[in-house]
């Protein structure tokens, strides 16, 4: 489920508050989903029929008095209504579905969805580069934040990951304004311990948070 207006409400205000205090423009965005995933159905298919193969053959060598009930036939359409039946429920149960998700994808996923969401509600056209996206994908259960040019350059590889471990705990539990909450204060400190001085040139970025469905 995605943010209702309340909680956008309250992700807009925590946002302008961290735009206050630092100088920064952010833009918080909640996805619903970064991809399709085509390869998860499939993958809970083979799995469901699998391992109902294999109980199908167990069942045959531990009970072999009742081998005339396993028909080809009927072994094959056993294994394959298990299979369509695992596939559907990874297509309409997130948290079965993510048990299949290929994380390194999934990650990659994140990613692209969010250089795209930067581009098309430009956050790199404030004056002094200091555009911030951070944006959290329900299903995926991920954080990506791309700070633009003027924030970039003055941060070391590996310094937005304490940032994000403080959003994910929030994230398993679907938390999205307390993730957001930790996620903008442990970013303000981060501004602070780096010395980033940004001046504020007044709303550059269009306010709201940004809650789209993502992929089908």
């Amino acid at each position: 489920m995605l943010p209702n207006t309340k909680e956008q409400q309250e992700i807009n205000e925590l946002a302008q508050n961290f735009e206050r205090a630092t100088g920064a423009q952010v833009v918080a965005a909640v996805v619903g989903k970064a991809d399709d995933y085509p390869d998860i159905p499939w993958r809970a298919f083979a799995l469901g029929a699998g391992l109902t193969a294999l109980a199908v053959v167990l069942d045959e060598f531990i009970r072999p008095d009742w081998a005339s009930i396993h028909t080809p036939v009927r072994d094959v359409a056993v294994i394959l209504a298990a299979g369509v039946l695992s596939a559907l429920v990874a297509a309409f149960v997130p948290r079965f579905a993510r048990l299949f998700l290929n994380r390194e994808r999934a990650a990659a996923a994140v990613r692209q969805y969010a250089q795209g969401l930067f581009l098309q509600r430009e956050i790199f056209r404030t004056t002094e580069r200091s555009g911030l996206l951070i944006m959290v994908c329900r299903f995926e259960r991920k954080v990506y934040i791309l700070p633009d040019a003027g924030i970039s350059r003055h941060l070391a590889r590996g310094d937005l990951g304490p940032v994000i471990a403080t959003m994910a705990p929030h994230l398993a539990g679907w938390q999205p304004v307390a993730a957001f909450r930790t996620g903008l204060d442990a970013m303000a400190s981060l501004l602070k311990q780096k010395n980033i001085h940004l001046q504020s040139h007044g709303n550059e970025l269009q306010d709201g948070a940004v809650v789209e469905e993502g992929s089908s």
